[in-house]
């Protein structure tokens, strides 16, 4: 079956979940993995999918540690760490718009990656009270070897409340595209992944606090071409990654955030399940830290009570 094909597959799948989920009832109110990395952490706190107004930065670091890998040795806590710069801004309440870089300021002294290490950018969109869409894109570096990987992902995002002030839970469900292509290799390979995604999201009715508790689950439907850092055709295998973070909004204009992940990707004994990629392209833990400085957005003026009757 063609890459086109699966997917439309895909995206069938994506519209029949879709359309069960906006048949529940209302509630008052982010592809891959089950991190909030696809949407602001603050929604968790103050329970939304979709930033309403304003904007956001954020600066966050990623430490990476895993069995033997690059080089053949294993990676130790603050032996590698990506270092994420992000925005994010809300236009017209109904899309958010999101771009995002990766370097890498700190590896083992027996690798040569690249200091920049990723773009991306995305947009979200709400479909209802607790429905949002998704869509973004990305490329990198290959380790130790010349070429790119490319990354194309749609999602949808239902969060049905479980107690209103307290409890959420979170269903998101998606269809990945990486593609890794490099010089001089004729054909490029190619992966299409299903995957879906659950969390309990718990907050605090105030707002100043909220964490999430996940995992995650991808199945790849499509795959052809060759590693080129191998040179071995590509054979993804089912993936299970594991979630939990937290997010204190202390003060309306900063975030103090943390996550812990447990990231699925192939076999370790097996180059040709694993991916030339150094965030999340082998099975691997990441510690990330971050911080979020908010800006406001431009509200509508609103007429309260007390100054209709002054009028």
């Amino acid at each position: 079956m063609s890459k086109l094909r699966w997917t439309l597959v895909g995206l069938a799948a994506l519209g029949g979940t879709a359309s069960a989920d906006i048949g529940e009832t209302p509630a008052i109110d982010m592809g891959t993995t089950v991190s909030v990395e696809g949407r602001s952490v603050r929604g968790v706190a103050e329970d939304y999918l979709v930033m309403p107004s304003g904007g956001e930065l954020a600066a966050q670091m990623k430490f990476i540690t895993a069995d033997p890998m690059l080089g053949g040795q294993p990676l130790k806590f603050t032996d590698l760490a990506l270092f994420e710069l992000a925005g994010r801004y809300s236009v017209f309440e109904k899309l958010e718009l999101s771009a995002q870089v990766d370097l890498l300021p700190k590896q083992p002294s027996y690798t040569d990656e690249k200091p920049w290490q990723s773009v991306g950018a995305g947009l979200r969109s709400p479909l209802g009270k607790h429905v949002a869409l998704s869509l973004s894109g990305g490329g990198g570096h290959l380790i130790a070897h010349e070429g790119m990987w490319t990354r194309e992902a749609l999602a949808i995002e239902w969060k049905k409340p479980i107690e209103k002030q307290w409890l959420s839970f979170d269903v998101i469900g998606g269809v990945d595209g990486l593609g890794i292509t490099a010089p001089g290799v004729r054909d490029s390979a190619f992966l299409t992944e299903l995957s879906a995604s659950t969390s309990a999201l718990f907050r605090e009715p105030s707002g100043h606090w909220g964490a999430w508790l996940g995992i995650a689950y991808a199945v790849p439907v499509q795959h052809s071409g060759a590693d080129p850092t191998t040179g071995l055709m590509i054979e993804p295998q089912p993936r299970l990654d594991f979630h939990a973070g937290t997010v204190l909004s202390i003060v309306k204009e900063w975030d103090l955030f943390a996550d812990f992940a447990v990231i699925d990707r192939g076999d370790l004994a097996n180059p040709a399940t694993r991916l030339p990629i150094l965030d999340g392209g082998f099975d691997q833990k990441q510690i990330i830290f971050g911080v979020i400085r908010h800006i406001e957005g431009t509200k509508k003026p609103t007429t309260t009570y007390d100054d209709a009757m002054a009028l």
